[in-house]
């Protein structure tokens, strides 16, 4: 039997403009049969309207849905293996319009980003200090939790834009970080531990207080790989390794049966 939270819940496809061209569903989908993953949960970006200054997300409709859910009927029937179709969403670029009422009620799971600060038209901090770089990520991060029904943080602080990290949150105290756990709880927000930026030494370093007073408090935790390519599941491998480092408990993670309901609940 598959160990149930064995699964990742934020992978993209060729749907995605990040996504290579080897990313389609039926690669993923025997990528993760080949690891033994009980849930496997797709999360092509998408924002209900084009966003000025950024060609990212030009073509990002709801469109990706119906195209990935024809994708998967080709595929066919899966045994063992739980396909979920969502979206992550972009607070970062896209603000409270990130999610709309038509998409919440389209996707199995919300994946929300509000850490994207390297995309073109993105805001930025006021000054380069590690101070200015904190304020913006924690001031995105809140808002980003705040909008209704979204069910998974992404990759929280990371940025290819916000490296070294761990100057930057060491200016952060431990209340602030209990503040935006606190309403991830209250939100019924799963926050990701992702396995992309777990291969630099400096977010695990950074991030790692942040995550185990999370852990501490109560928070629910999925492990994911971000795979923009068939090969970079492997990538889950290396956050479960962190996660177990972190402390992280079998009740600590989401289940894709829970992570169902609870966007149900959401809807």
């Amino acid at each position: 039997m598959h160990d149930p939270t064995y699964a990742d819940f934020h992978v993209h496809t060729r749907l995605s403009p990040c996504g290579k061209a080897e990313a389609t569903a039926a690669a993923m989908v025997q990528r993760a049969l080949d690891k033994g993953l009980a849930a496997l949960g797709f999360a092509d970006h998408y924002t209900p309207a084009p966003v000025p200054g950024c060609p990212f997300y030009a073509d990002q409709r709801l469109h990706i849905l119906g195209a990935l859910r024809a994708e998967l009927e080709r595929v066919g029937e899966v045994n063992g293996l739980a396909l979920l179709v969502g979206i992550e969403a972009d607070y970062t670029l896209a603000g409270e319009g990130c999610l709309d009422r038509e998409a919440l009620c389209q996707a199995d799971h919300v994946v929300c980003a509000s850490s994207h600060f390297h995309l073109p038209a993105s805001p930025q901090p006021t000054d380069d200090s590690p101070q200015s770089r904190a304020k913006l990520m924690l001031d995105t991060a809140r808002s980003a939790l705040g909008v209704p029904g979204i069910s998974i943080w992404a990759h929280p602080f990371d940025c290819s834009r916000m490296r070294p990290l761990l100057p930057i949150l060491a200016t952060v105290g431990e209340d602030e970080f209990a503040a935006l756990i606190d309403l991830a709880n209250a939100s019924q927000v799963a926050i990701e531990v992702n396995g992309g930026p777990a291969q630099w030494s400096d977010y695990r370093e950074a991030t790692a207080p942040f995550l185990r007073l999370a852990r501490d408090m109560g928070a629910r935790f999925t492990i994911t790989s971000d795979a923009h390519h068939p090969d970079d599941l492997d990538r889950l491998d290396l956050a479960w390794s962190w996660a177990h480092e972190l402390g992280l408990r079998p009740r600590d993670l989401i289940t894709a049966e829970e992570l169902i309901e609870r966007q149900g609940r959401k809807r």
